[in-house]
This record gives C-alpha cells, sequence and structure tokens, in this order.
C-alpha cells in the first residue's frame, strides 16, 4: 500500500503538480475545477461559488522559505521577459519546491508551461494554483489560454468567464479581454471563447 501511494505522488509531481498534494486530493480539485468550468460557461454564479468556498476551505501547504523562492521566481520572470520560458519554467519549478504554498510561483510555473506548449502540464500545474487561491482570476485566464490552445472552446470560455467574476476589478479585466481578441497568442479557438465571454458579462 504504501509504494502505491509512493508511485501515486510520483505521477502527480510528473503531472507538474509539483506539491506536497496526495494523488486523490488533486484528482478532487481538478474535478471540481472542471465543475466550475461548466458553472461559469453557463452564468452560475451561486454554483461558482459554492464550489469555491469548498476549495477555500481545503487544507493548504505551509509556507517554507519564502525569501529563497521570491528569489527564484524574480529569475523566472526576467527570463520570461526575455522569451526564454525554459529558463522561467526551469526557475519557476525550483521555487515552487522550495516553497509549495506561493500562488504566485505556482501560476507563474503554469503560464510558462502554456508558453512553452506544454498544454496538459500547464493545465494540472494552474489547477494547483487554482486550489492555492480559487479566487486568484489571472490562473483561471491562463487556464482559459491553456483550453483555447487545446481547442476546447467551453472550458476556455468558462475559464475565462471565471476571470472574469472572480476578478477586483472587473472592467479592467474586460478591457484586457478585449485587447487578447487581436493578440497574436491567441488561436481562433481562444478568441471565440473570449468573445463568449464578453457576450456573458452582458447578462445580468
Amino acid at each position: 500500500m504504501i509504494r502505491i501511494l509512493k508511485v501515486l505522488t510520483l505521477a502527480a509531481t510528473v503531472l507538474s503538480v509539483a506539491a506536497p498534494v496526495r494523488a486523490g486530493q488533486y484528482d478532487a480539485v481538478f474535478g471540481d475545477v472542471q465543475r466550475m468550468l461548466g458553472q461559469a460557461a453557463k452564468n452560475d454564479e451561486a454554483g461558482l461559488n459554492a464550489i469555491r468556498q469548498q476549495l477555500e476551505n481545503l487544507a493548504k501547504p505551509a509556507h517554507r522559505n519564502a525569501k529563497e523562492a521570491r528569489a527564484l521566481n524574480q529569475q523566472g520572470l526576467d527570463a520570461l521577459k526575455r522569451n526564454d520560458y525554459q529558463a522561467a519554467a526551469t526557475a519557476f519549478q525550483k521555487a515552487q519546491e522550495t516553497d509549495p504554498a506561493d500562488v504566485e510561483v505556482a501560476g507563474n510555473l503554469g503560464y510558462a508551461n502554456l508558453k512553452l506548449g506544454q498544454f496538459r502540464r500547464a493545465e494540472h500545474q494552474l489547477t494547483y494554483a487554482i486550489s492555492l487561491a480559487p479566487g486568484r482570476s489571472s490562473s483561471w485566464f491562463n487556464l482559459g489560454q491553456v483550453y483555447g490552445a487545446l481547442g476546447e472552446i467551453e472550458k476556455a470560455a468558462g475559464a475565462f468567464a471565471a476571470a472574469y467574476r472572480f476578478s477586483q476589478n472587473p472592467p479592467k479585466t474586460l478591457e484586457f479581454m478585449r485587447q487578447a481578441l487581436t493578440a497574436p497568442e491567441n488561436n481562433e479557438t481562444t478568441r471565440a471563447a473570449l468573445k463568449w465571454t464578453l457576450d456573458l458579462s452582458k447578462l445580468p
């Protein structure tokens, strides 16, 4: 039994979750996030907030070596500015291993994986980031980009809609999404999902 648990933990790490989360717990979080995507796409705000609260109540890993993790995170950000996404991912991965509780690091690693075209790794990593902070708008937006890249329009729209719903500045977020419609990094599926979300935002 112990050996099986070790194998499951290793599998979770390979999938880029890279955090002290049991495989079974991650599966549950992934399922919750998937349900939230559907609720957000249908403008089910009550259902969305109910599952968000469940995720908020999950036990979170304790912070450790925060200063070192932040230094590594800055290295990753500097690499992003140079468009050196592999170096960025490496720095963010080390930062996350140093402090698994840092949600910014978790989200940044997901974004670097997205830029590298490692979409399933990005999906798992961003799901982990959402488990740390379910209301973090940027993690949801990047997850929408992942699903857009994978051609999964409804999931992408749900993630973008969640990003809007959880934003601390909804008008600014909508303007950011309008600008993203013409960004060359976003494919047709992503743009269609963004339009879906912009139309959804006009509903009462």
